[in-house]
């Protein structure tokens, strides 16, 4: 059976993904027509419609895909080979899940409802900015696109014939792929509102360190060999050569991203409202991200030289970490125009270009994801002690600090300690995801209560 590439669901992908572009520079754009005299109601329209055109887009694939399926529709690949030409309604239903293409499709609706709930219904959680929260969903669902997404998803074959799997395996399939899909979809599609939850400490705090624990959790436990059959094998440098361990990586990358960097980005604000810079500001800064740059290249060097020569690795970290590197310091130098008035922006600018660098840089690497992450988190870690360390400040006492030296020295000792422990990633990225998170929240119970003034 020849499968061939779907013209028309190219073309909605194409233009998906520069309708999140799009999105990406809905405030300038708005910005521009109003310096142009724009109404109101035509700058409301333009700012619904950037935000709509990647949904309708998207809804345009599903409902084609789900039409198949209910239609029978044996031109399309995961129809043909899912389904025959007497299938049940229930066994329709059931095939819209069934295979990594179908849990990732359907991981991806729920991601997309979730997000317009939260969206459209302001009353359930309040949050900063909306433009930063369509910033961060249009960078998520470009990743989606791309990097999730299969590409046999909307697959077309030649002839109209059935080469369906066996009932007993599309109904164990579509449970997982139900239990992956709504699992993840939830969780990432919580997570571009998470990035701007409005701060407070009675509500804010609990629910993203909730998120970031079970984002760990989803990783470690869950079912993630349903949007992915290579996740179910053992996570180590013997499957870097192996082309499909990308998607994975993209995946992985998106869950540590979405679901620990709001907590990150919460403790982060606590200590610069609650501690303005001191004494030694830009020293803090210039040891944090060297220490940060160190960890990058270190843990890449002690999770591949078993495997690698010292030459190989030096090589690819080269490339890989270009994308990371760049923005982090695209975003680092942008406080510098007065984007950001917090105690310390540049620092803070760091932690951006971390994020959205290393969620750039997975689309294209599995090293990155599965062997950077690992610096990734001790130097995003650091990044909030360091300051507290090295800087002078009535605020900052001999306790604060000590604490904080204890904390950043049992997490870079948990990290050399796991990566010997264990080869598979599987269980050392989560298990620090989780052990940053209760450190982080042990030095956060050491700041003054009150917020200090600027």
């Amino acid at each position: 059976m020849e499968t061939v590439e779907s013209p028309f669901a190219n073309v909605i992908v194409a233009c998906s993904l520069l309708s999140c572009f799009a999105l990406l520079l809905s405030s300038p754009i708005r910005k521009f027509f109003i310096s142009r005299g724009w109404s109101n109601n035509r700058i409301i329209f333009i700012e619904k419609s950037l935000r709509l055109l990647p949904i309708i887009l998207f809804l345009i694939l599903l409902i084609r895909y789900i039409i198949a399926h209910f239609t029978l529709d044996s031109s399309h690949v995961h129809v043909a080979f899912h389904l025959n030409s007497d299938s049940q309604y229930s066994h329709r239903i059931m095939s819209l899940f069934a295979g990594y293409d179908g849990a990732s499709i359907m991981m991806m609706s729920i991601l997309l409802a979730t997000h317009l709930i939260l969206s459209f219904n302001s009353s359930i959680i309040i949050i900063r900015s909306k433009d930063m929260v369509d910033r961060w969903f249009s960078l998520l669902w470009i990743i989606c696109l791309t990097g999730i997404l299969p590409e046999q998803t909307f697959e077309i074959v030649n002839s109209n014939e059935f080469a369906p799997v066996s009932i007993d395996l599309l109904v164990m399939s579509a449970k997982n792929g139900m239990s992956s899909s709504m699992m993840f979809g939830i969780l990432l599609g919580f997570g571009p509102h998470a990035m701007e939850l409005a701060p407070s400490e009675k509500l804010t705090r609990p629910l993203l360190f909730t998120i970031g624990i079970l984002g760990m959790i989803s990783i470690l436990f869950g079912p993630l060999e349903s949007l992915t059959p290579l996740a179910n094998n053992v996570w180590d440098i013997t499957i870097f050569s192996v082309p499909e361990i990308i998607r994975m990586s993209t995946i992985v990358t998106s869950l540590m991203i979405f679901c620990l960097v709001p907590i990150i980005i919460h403790y982060s604000e606590n200590i610069d409202s609650k501690i303005p810079a001191g004494k030694n500001r830009s020293t803090g800064l210039a040891v944090s991200i060297l220490i940060g740059f160190f960890s990058l290249i270190c843990f890449s060097f002690i999770l591949l030289s078993p495997e690698w020569s010292n030459a190989s690795i030096f090589y690819e970290l080269l490339s890989e970490l270009f994308p990371i590197l760049l923005f982090a310091l695209i975003f680092s130098l942008l406080p510098i125009i007065g984007l950001d008035e917090r105690s310390r922006p540049e620092l803070h600018g760091w932690r951006y270009g971390l994020f959205v660098g290393l969620l750039i840089g997975s689309l294209n690497s599995s090293l990155i994801s599965l062997s950077l992450l690992n610096g990734w988190i001790i130097a995003v870690f650091l990044s909030l002690t360091i300051p507290i360390i090295v800087e002078s400040s009535p605020l900052l006492s001999s306790k604060l600090k000590m604490f904080n030296v204890g904390t950043s020295v049992i997490m870079c000792i948990s990290a050399i300690v796991s990566i010997n422990l264990f080869s598979d990633m599987h269980y050392v990225l989560p298990s620090l995801g989780i052990i940053s998170i209760f450190l982080m929240e042990i030095n956060n119970s050491q700041l003054p209560k009150h917020i200090q003034p600027a």
